[in-house]
């Protein structure tokens, strides 16, 4: 019975300490999530601008008769005109 007792302590102890460890977590969340939310638009809107970039040149590199269209974002073939 006195093990059971100390099984049942233990896992109290770690409950406790597992519950802390949350409440730690969420408030470092809470108080980081402005700039962790800033963060990763400014990356978005970098790699999505480096895909643009990328595009273009690929579009550029396919020679006369491709131009790039910046309304849809895309290569398109004009007939080489």
């Amino acid at each position: 019975m006195l093990k059971t007792r100390k099984k049942a302590q233990s896992l109290i102890e770690y409950a406790l300490i597992l519950a802390m460890v949350a409440v730690v977590a969420i408030a470092a969340l809470q108080l980081l999530s402005s700039n962790i939310g800033k963060t990763l638009t400014n990356a978005g809107s970098a790699v999505g601008g480096g895909a643009e970039t990328a595009g273009q040149n690929a579009c550029s590199a396919m020679g006369s008769g491709f131009e790039w269209d910046t309304g849809l974002h895309t290569c398109k073939y004009n007939g080489g005109n």
